[in-house]
């Protein structure tokens, strides 16, 4: 019977030893879980606030006109102003199409990072229109983009009974080409442009806002900046300092007329061999070249209201541009 007592006083001191031993490691094991739960907790508190952090300056950035170029580099956005003389067109930039309204004759794109784009002007049966450009950063970049219809403008005919028949036979016998004299002199650095354009070039054209004038010169077109209020826009500053006279383009054919496209300052009319061309000035990407009527002999005025008068042969056509 001592026997039994003996090994169940050992067994039961053995076995409080075990529970003692058990509740040691349980104590430390769960104060580490503990811990390492507190810790998990604040790393994780600490990443959510990182979240929202980064969220909320990406926020007041997005709102206050930034975003990332490809370098991931914040900068204030830029904007497209794009007018032509056509409406509802498709409108692409860097391959995207643009869902934007035309709003009082322009169609402005919004939100444009600064650097260069390609845009594409396209409607049914017209030319595209298409050109490479850069947009400054926190800047709007003003375009025009015409485009003709591909068989031609509809040109009205002036009957020789019209009311405006006369008008458009005096002015058509009256037009004369924007010619420079055979010799001229250079520009002197002191001297008045437009005073060397009135000695030299007499009958040169002049856009709608005064500020720039036009005229030819052995087969080449040039235009001139005379405005002194503003400075020249930056297709006459393709090379540093700025040229105020600069040359649009050389055409193989003689040319017989030559005026701004509805007294626009970059966009330019003129008519050689059979047909009537457009072009623009600004000579950035792309210089779009379309054509604008063809005949046999074409060859125009234009009136200050915009109404083109085409004499080819012994017919005469109008066009309200």
């Amino acid at each position: 019977m001592s026997y039994i007592i003996h090994d169940f006083a050992l067994f039961w001191k053995r076995r409080r030893r075990k529970v003692a031993v058990n509740d040691f490691f349980c104590n430390h094991v769960c104060m580490a879980e503990k811990i390492s739960d507190e810790k998990f907790n604040r790393i994780y508190l600490i990443l959510w606030g990182i979240c929202i952090f980064v969220a909320l300056m990406f926020f007041v950035f997005y709102k206050f006109g930034f975003r990332l170029t490809n370098q991931f580099v914040p900068v204030k956005v830029s904007a497209i102003e794009l007018t032509s003389n056509e409406t509802d067109l498709r409108i692409f930039i860097d391959n995207r199409e643009q869902k934007v309204a035309l709003n009082d004759g322009t169609y402005l794109i919004q939100n444009v990072i600064p650097g260069a784009h390609s845009i594409l002007v396209s409607k049914d049966n017209f030319w595209p229109w298409t050109k490479t450009v850069s947009v400054a950063v926190n800047d709007t970049r003003k375009l025009y983009a015409f485009i003709f219809p591909m068989n031609g403008v509809v040109a009205n005919p002036v009957k020789s009974g019209a009311s405006d028949y006369s008008f458009a036979e005096k002015g058509l016998r009256n037009s004369r080409m924007s010619e420079a004299r055979a010799e001229i002199p250079d520009l002197l650095p002191d001297e008045s442009l437009v005073g060397w354009l009135g000695k030299n070039v007499p009958d040169y054209k002049i856009s709608a806002d005064k500020s720039t004038a036009l005229y030819t010169r052995d087969g080449t077109i040039y235009v001139a900046w005379i405005s002194s209020t503003e400075p020249p826009p930056r297709y006459f500053c393709e090379v540093n300092p700025c040229k105020l006279v600069m040359p649009v383009m050389v055409s193989v054919e003689s040319i017989k007329s030559v005026d701004f496209y509805k007294g626009l300052r970059n966009m330019i009319l003129f008519s050689a061999g059979k047909t009537i061309y457009g072009i623009e000035v600004d000579r950035e990407g792309t210089q779009n070249f379309q054509p604008f009527s063809k005949g046999d002999d074409p060859y125009f005025f234009e009136t200050s209201e915009g109404a083109l008068y085409i004499k080819d042969g012994n017919s005469i056509s109008r066009v309200d541009l």
